[in-house]
C-alpha cells in the first residue's frame, strides 16, 4: 500500500456535499476568491481572442478544454486561503500567489505533465482541424458548432480530448491536492489517486463530468468563471479531505 492507505469509499451524496461547504468557503472569501481567479480569466480571454484573430475559431473549445486540465494546479493558492482563514489570518492575494510561489516541486510536474497533455490534445485537435475544416475562420460564430461541419470536427475533437483529460482527471484529481498538504511523494499521490478514483468509480466518473460541464460553460462565459473556479477549488479540496482524511492513518495494509 502507499503511504496513504486504503482511500474512503465515497457516495454520489458526498459530491452535493462538498460543492455545498465549496459555496460556504467562498461566500467567506469572495473578493479574494474572485481576484486570484481573475488571473486565469485574463488568460483565457486573450488565449481565445489570440485564437479568433488568427483564424482558428473553431480550435477554440479544444483551447478551452485544454486550459481545464491547469486547473488543479491552482489548487495551491486556493489550499492556502483555506488555512490562512482557518489559522484565524486575514486571507489575501499574497497568500495565495505566494503559495502557488513556493507549491512543492511535484505539484509543478504534474503540472509539466498537464501542459504536455494539453499539447498533445491541441495538435490532435489541429489535425483533425486541417482535415475537417480546413479553412481560416476569423468569426466568433465559428466557436460554436453551427454547422454539420463544424458539428463532426467538435465532436471528434471532444473524443480526443475527453480520452486524454480522464488521464489527466484520474492523475490529479486527488495527486495534487495530497501533495499540497505535503502527503508523500509523486509516485504515492498519483498511485493513491488512481486508487481512489478505482475504489469509487461511478461517483468519481460523476464527479468529473459535473466540474467538466459547469467549468467549460464558465469560461465561454468568463465572468461566470470568478465564481466557479473557487468553488470547484474549495469544493475538491473537501472531496479530497473526504476521500483522504486528514489524521488517516497511512500505512494500513
Amino acid at each position: 500500500m502507499s503511504v496513504h492507505g486504503v482511500p474512503e469509499k465515497v457516495s454520489i451524496r458526498l459530491i452535493a456535499q462538498s460543492l455545498r461547504r465549496g459555496w460556504l468557503d467562498f461566500l467567506d472569501m469572495a473578493l479574494v476568491s474572485m481576484g486570484f481567479a481573475a488571473c486565469f480569466v485574463v488568460i483565457g480571454i486573450v488565449l481565445m481572442t489570440g485564437f479568433v484573430t488568427i483564424g482558428m475559431g473553431p480550435m477554440v473549445p479544444p483551447l478551452i478544454g485544454g486550459f481545464m486540465l491547469f486547473g488543479p494546479v491552482s489548487m495551491a493558492g486556493y489550499h492556502a486561503l483555506l488555512a490562512a482563514r482557518k489559522a484565524g489570518q486575514s486571507p489575501r492575494l499574497g497568500v495565495a500567489y505566494g503559495a502557488m510561489r513556493h507549491t512543492p516541486r511535484p505539484v509543478w510536474v504534474m503540472g509539466l505533465f498537464c501542459c504536455f497533455m494539453v499539447l498533445l490534445w491541441l495538435t490532435d485537435a489541429g489535425t483533425l482541424y486541417s482535415f475537417m475544416v480546413g479553412e481560416w475562420r476569423h468569426d466568433w460564430m465559428s466557436v460554436l458548432p453551427h454547422s454539420s461541419q463544424l458539428l463532426r470536427f467538435h465532436f471528434g475533437a471532444a473524443i480526443m480530448g475527453g480520452a486524454l483529460s480522464l488521464i489527466v482527471y484520474t492523475v490529479t484529481v486527488h495527486a495534487v491536492p495530497l501533495l499540497v498538504r505535503g502527503q508523500g511523494t509523486l509516485v504515492t499521490a498519483v498511485t493513491a489517486s488512481v486508487r481512489a478514483v478505482g475504489r469509487s468509480l461511478f461517483a468519481h466518473l460523476l464527479w468529473a463530468v459535473l466540474l467538466a460541464l459547469t467549468v467549460m460553460a464558465s469560461i465561454f462565459l468568463l465572468p461566470a468563471l470568478l465564481v466557479v473556479l473557487p468553488v470547484v477549488a474549495y469544493a475538491s479540496i473537501h472531496w479530497n479531505k473526504t476521500v483522504f482524511p486528514e489524521g488517516a492513518n497511512d500505512t494500513s495494509a
